[in-house]
Parts: structure tokens; C-alpha cells; sequence
């Protein structure tokens, strides 16, 4: 009888040999071409590839249970996981463009070929400024029919997923580890809503937990299928930049939204404009790039936001910005006595053009 295993079935059991990495996965296929041919190789014919060691054939050899391996198949297609080699037509063909693309995803969700998509990326532990302006992005390029690329990672990963939502569009979600682990675990919510309104994609198998080193991995598979990468707050030294690095050596668009010389998170989003990144202050600055068609689209400027505000609430509107304002500053600014300034600032909130921070700051909701 001949053996009933089909191709993606030889590539989920190469990709889930315990002990068998990316690096020893591209040494076996450039000695025997094929995931098929490495399950016939024998021990001998193992041991001429080199820098496989006596664990490595043993796993090899021991893991070879075409049953065990159709079962897990079909098992994970039944959970909602699609696994997809790289020789498969649901493969980013992007992804395939970058060097050391992996041999296999895991994709809960569904993913699109032809749409335009653009990574949103930024620090963990950024300002209400930054995740203001992450939600902006996402939400605003999302309305245009653009997918939404992240890690959903806290801070500027998870409020560039939730803008992408809030604008009714997709987003992805590239994880550090497999793709039914919820890390960050408060992120439980969003995770559902990526998996119903997009993709999460993970190289690493089911059950794989998080580990430090995953995250710069999969780093490179947030640029490797997006077309573009914006970074919104980076200190220099950070995995944002290294992102960021790894699309510019995938021939990638990068974009940076500056900030103010004196702040740590400004220092990596203003080195990359230094750099030669295209600095980001509206949503044309990278649809001039990615040449989306978005005429009839556009998002509501601030001129249309105040049609509906009395003068006084102008006045107040006109004061703020992204930039957390103190209550106490706008009064001296505006000169509206205080007692009238906290109604019209409750009547602005009310009314979605403004939001309210912790200890009486405000900033303006794009």
C-alpha cells in the first residue's frame, strides 16, 4: 500500500519534529529537496547532512507516524487552525519574498493575497499620545480597505488592532507564539475579535508558549507580508527598530511619526526619519506611498468635527491637541472660568471629539 500522506502532511510533520528549527529545517531540504524525502531518508542517508546531531536523526526517525501526523492535521483544521507550507497557495506571497521566510504558518482566521497591508508598530510601554495615534492610523487606514499588521503586543500593538476594528476593516496578528495562547493574557477580547475580523499567524506550532527569543523572529514576519511599516513611538534601542530594520532590508516602505527631542520613545522614530524613513504626520503621507485609491474616503478633518460645536467648545477644541492638556492650563489659555470650562468639557466628551485621561488631562480624539 502506498502511503496516504499528502504534501502539507509531510510539511506539519517537519515543522513539529521536536528539536528540528528553521536552520536544520533549510540544511535538510537543501540536501533532500523535499519534506517527503526526508521522511524516507534513513539514518544513514540523515547522517550525511551535516550539523544534524545523534538527537536530531533520532527525533527524525522516531517521529515518522503518518497516522499520528493526519490525525493532528485534520485535529487542528477541526479547532479553526489552517496550517499552510510555503509551497501553498493561502501563503503570503510577500512573505515569500524575504530570505528566511518560514516553511509553515499556523493561521486561525482568514488571510487575503491582493489586499493592501501596512504594520503598525511601537513600544510596549508608550504614552496615551501614542496609542492615540496608533488607534488614529489603524482605524483611518483600515476605513480604506487596508489590512492592519501588529503583534498585539501591549501598548501601540494592541491600539493600532483596536483602531483597525473600530474602522470595521481587518486586521493580523503576527504572535510569539502559537496561535490558541492568548500572551498578553488581558488581551483575550481582542484576540477573539482579530481571529472574526482577520488572521492570527504564528511560524510556531499549537501549544508553543511565549519566550523572549520568539518575538524578533516573528518581528520579521510583521514586515515580511506587509507592504509597508509605520512606527509610532521606539526608544533607540528597540524591537520596533529592528522591525523596522528588517523591512528596509526586505526593500519595504517605512514610515515614522516624530516626536519631541526630549522624549526616550521619540528617539528611535526621529533616528528613523534621520535615517531616510518617510516621516508620517496624516494618513496621505502613506497612502502617497502604497498608492491606495482612496478618493470619496478620506477621514473627517478638524474642520468638519467643529461644524457641529457651539463657539465656546471651538474655542476649547482649538487648544488641544494629541498632547495631554491639563485642565488647569486649558483654563489659563481659554480664560473660561473654571466651573464652565468642566461642563463644556463634559458636553465635548459627550459628544466623541474629546477624552478625558486619568488626574483631569485632555487631548483631542481623531
Amino acid at each position: 500500500m502506498g502511503n496516504p500522506m499528502e504534501r502539507e502532511h509531510y510539511w506539519l510533520w517537519l515543522n513539529n519534529v521536536k528539536g528540528i528549527g528553521l536552520k536544520k529545517m533549510r540544511y535538510l531540504l537543501d540536501y533532500f529537496d523535499k519534506p517527503q524525502y526526508v521522511w524516507e531518508a534513513t539514518y544513514d542517508e540523515l547522517s550525511d547532512v551535516k550539523r544534524l546531531s545523534e538527537a536530531d536523526k533520532q527525533a527524525i526517525i522516531s517521529s515518522k507516524d503518518a497516522k499520528k501526523v493526519m490525525d493532528y492535521y485534520v485535529k487542528l483544521e477541526k479547532s479553526g487552525i489552517h496550517f499552510c507550507s510555503a509551497e501553498h497557495e493561502t501563503y503570503p506571497i510577500n512573505l515569500k519574498n524575504i530570505y528566511d521566510y518560514p516553511y509553515g504558518l499556523y493561521v486561525k482566521g482568514q488571510m487575503d493575497q491582493d489586499t493592501p497591508k501596512i504594520a503598525i508598530v511601537g513600544a510596549r510601554k508608550c504614552t496615551e499620545y501614542g496609542k492615540e495615534v496608533a488607534t488614529f492610523f489603524g482605524r483611518e487606514l483600515a476605513k480604506l480597505g487596508i489590512v492592519i499588521v501588529s503583534g498585539m503586543a501591549r501598548g501601540i500593538d494592541t491600539a493600532a488592532h483596536r483602531g483597525a476594528l473600530e474602522g470595521g476593516g481587518k486586521t493580523y496578528a503576527v504572535l510569539g507564539c502559537g496561535v490558541n495562547i492568548c500572551y498578553p493574557k488581558e488581551n483575550y477580547t481582542l484576540m477573539d475579535s482579530i481571529y472574526q475580523h482577520g488572521a492570527l499567524i504564528s511560524e510556531f506550532p499549537v501549544n508553543r508558549s511565549p519566550k523572549p527569543g520568539y518575538f524578533p523572529l516573528r518581528n520579521r514576519i510583521i514586515s515580511g507580508i506587509s507592504d509597508g511599516i509605520l512606527v509610532v513611538e521606539a526608544a533607540e534601542k528597540s524591537g520596533s527598530l529592528i522591525t523596522a530594520d528588517q523591512a528596509l532590508e526586505q526593500g519595504k516602505d517605512v514610515f515614522s511619526v516624530p516626536g519631541r527631542i526630549t522624549d526616550k520613545l521619540s528617539e528611535g522614530t526621529n533616528k528613523l526619519i534621520k535615517m531616510g524613513a518617510k516621516m508620517v504626520t496624516k494618513i496621505d503621507d502613506i497612502l502617497e506611498e502604497i498608492s491606495v485609491n482612496f478618493s470619496n474616503k478620506k477621514q473627517k478633518n478638524s474642520e468638519n468635527i467643529t461644524l457641529g460645536l457651539a463657539e465656546i467648545e471651538k474655542i476649547v477644541y482649538s487648544c488641544l491637541s494629541l498632547e495631554p492638556l491639563f485642565i488647569d492650563d486649558l483654563h489659563r489659555m481659554t480664560k473660561i472660568p473654571l466651573e464652565e470650562l468642566q461642563l463644556t468639557l463634559t458636553k465635548m466628551e459627550f459628544k466623541g471629539v474629546i477624552k478625558q485621561l486619568p488626574n483631569k488631562y485632555f487631548i483631542k480624539k481623531l
